[in-house]
């Protein structure tokens, strides 16, 4: 929709400057269409601007409900901020066990078992929960809640995993005790239950 309207700005834009030269040409007035002008190109810049591919901003969801992103960090370009000293791997594990907790606070709590090398996070964010029971109710409507995004966000996170930890760490996704709705594995999407 975006797209659509910075495109009829654009339009009126090019309209508008013609219009302006015109009236310059005849001496007229020049008031009418340099406002005009002004007006176009002040919605044409924020219409562009709002563009998903500039400003990262993703699109209302049709659904009530919105899936939150949960944002990591990296330093120095290094996955979760591993270190490439020789540290302990069960304290590497823990320390990215703690950057999750952190970076995914709002979404739910993050545990990690050792025997699996297992990352799980249960969702806590009411939000989200009602996002994952609607979709469990009609999983067509996973592209309108944005749950492709909020996945591939996820098979990032797990591809960091497997950069900092090596291969075989798996990441899930579930609400309470129930069965995971997503699990990752070395960047790798292994489930999706609403795909």
């Amino acid at each position: 929709m975006v797209l659509g309207f910075a495109i009829i700005c654009g339009l009126i834009t090019i309209i508008a400057i013609f219009s302006l030269t015109l009236a310059i040409q005849r001496h007229e007035s020049k008031v009418g269409p340099g406002l005009v002008l002004a007006i176009a190109l002040l919605l044409t810049g924020i219409s562009v601007w709002k563009l998903p591919y500039w400003s990262h901003e993703s699109a209302a969801p049709a659904t009530s409900h919105t899936v939150k992103k949960a944002k990591l960090t990296s330093q120095s370009g290094q996955a979760f901020g591993s270190s490439t000293t020789t540290t302990n791997r069960r304290s590497t594990e823990k320390k990215i066990q703690q950057q999750l907790q952190e970076s995914l606070n709002k979404m739910g709590t993050v545990t990690f078992d050792h025997q699996s090398k297992t990352y799980v996070v249960t969702v806590t964010d009411t939000n989200l929960k009602k996002t994952i029971a609607a979709l469990k109710q009609d999983p067509s409507q996973a592209k309108k809640a944005k749950w492709p995004q909020f996945t591939n966000g996820f098979a990032k996170t797990s591809a960091s995993l497997k950069k900092s930890l090596g291969n075989g760490y798996t990441f899930k996704i579930r609400v309470g005790n129930q069965a995971p709705v997503l699990i990752f594995k070395d960047g790798y999407i292994i489930k999706n239950s609403f795909e």
